[in-house]
């Protein structure tokens, strides 16, 4: 069994690294009550913003446009900003729990004195899913000096649960360059590739964050009911064996 390991005093930085456990899941790093309180937060500026479904900017959006990026991470640490004045940030308790959890200091990425995006909220509503894919900045993010971050790892906080289906699909199979033959640009990789490979399903509980090494295959299922599924995210990898950064 490939199974998901809910945190404990064995849980192992090496074991995702290696693939040994899919994904390492954390419970309730955020209340029921900061749950529902943002959940309303982020889809009230969703409303505002032209019901706006991300709020954050990635390096994927930017492979090469590194000052178009650097300008839009700036705007986007602002509203995230906003987004906290009463309360502690959820990025904050998500990097405090992965400091606690793994020994190691962690901070969002800068370059040249440009601040590195600290998130991604994604709003998921109802019959959207995301296709079969991999995140690996080491492969292309060449661009960016986080490229050369060591063993990248993905974090990921849920806000708000739908009322059925977005669960996360990891699939035992970790990307190889000879992978990039099955990819369809915008349309992540052929399902041809994970035919009998074994696979786990996490449910997007609210307040709980998961860990996963991106570099195995993963998509997200379809999504019924109205509720949206809310989430934060991001990546981080060692830059020495005391300092993690993050960025996305």
């Amino acid at each position: 069994m490939w199974t998901p390991q809910i945190l404990d005093e064995t849980s192992s930085y090496d074991d995702l690294i290696t693939g040994k456990i899919p994904a390492l899941i954390i419970p309730e790093v955020l209340s029921k009550f900061d749950c529902v309180s943002l959940s309303r937060k982020i889809l009230k500026i969703s409303q505002r913003n032209s019901s706006s479904t991300k709020f954050g900017t990635s390096l994927s959006s930017h492979i090469y446009e590194k000052q178009k990026y650097f300008s839009k991470s700036q705007k986007s640490n602002k509203i995230l900003k906003n987004l906290f004045t009463e309360n502690i940030s959820p990025v904050t308790l998500m990097q405090q729990k992965i400091s606690k959890l793994f020994g190691k200091k962690i901070y969002t990425a800068t370059e040249n004195g440009n601040v590195y995006s600290d998130a991604v909220i994604r709003i998921h509503e109802s019959e959207d899913s995301v296709h079969l894919h991999r995140d690996n900045s080491n492969f292309e993010m060449s661009e960016y000096n986080v490229s050369q971050m060591k063993n990248q790892l993905s974090a990921i906080l849920y806000v708000q649960s739908p009322v059925e289906g977005g669960e996360l699909t990891i699939f035992h199979k970790m990307w190889s360059k000879k992978d990039e033959m099955m990819r369809v640009p915008e349309f992540g990789y052929s399902s041809d590739l994970i035919k009998g490979i074994c696979q786990t399903k996490i449910k997007p509980i609210a307040g709980n964050m998961v860990i996963l090494n991106p570099k195995f295959y993963h998509q997200i299922e379809s999504i019924s009911g109205l509720k949206p599924r809310i989430t934060f995210g991001f990546f981080f990898g060692e830059s020495s064996k005391d300092c993690f950064y993050s960025w996305t």
